[in-house]
């Protein structure tokens, strides 16, 4: 029987945290990157091996929060490579309305990605 090695990542989700519709149903994590959890933020944050930026499209302060978000991750997460550091951008909430809201376009996000 072939060994295998059991391989652990350590991913960090953040973004602006929203409001759900009462109609929608409860989603887990729901609190999670709120500012209120901002001061765990050392001890949460280092050791990750990706980051996960998220934004709702239909919000385009959450885009624009998403600076923040990856500038405070780097400050204090302090990756040994900063320049090099794995981040994902995730576009949330595509399905809401049948896109009728979207306000950030997948052009500007790409966009956005390329210059970071």
């Amino acid at each position: 029987m072939a060994y295998r090695r059991r391989m652990l990542l350590k991913v960090i989700i953040l973004g602006d945290s929203g409001r759900f519709p009462s109609r929608s149903p409860a989603k887990m994590g729901y609190a999670s990157g709120q500012e209120r959890f901002q001061s765990l933020g050392v001890a949460f944050y280092r050791g990750a091996d990706c980051c996960v930026l998220v934004y709702d499209v239909n919000a385009m302060k959450s885009f624009d929060n998403l600076n923040n978000w990856r500038e405070e991750f780097l400050i204090q997460a302090s990756p040994s490579d900063p320049d090099n550091f794995p981040f994902i951008v995730l576009g949330n909430q595509i399905d809401f309305d049948g896109g009728n809201n979207r306000v950030v376009s997948e052009k500007k996000a790409k966009a956005w990605c390329a210059l970071k």
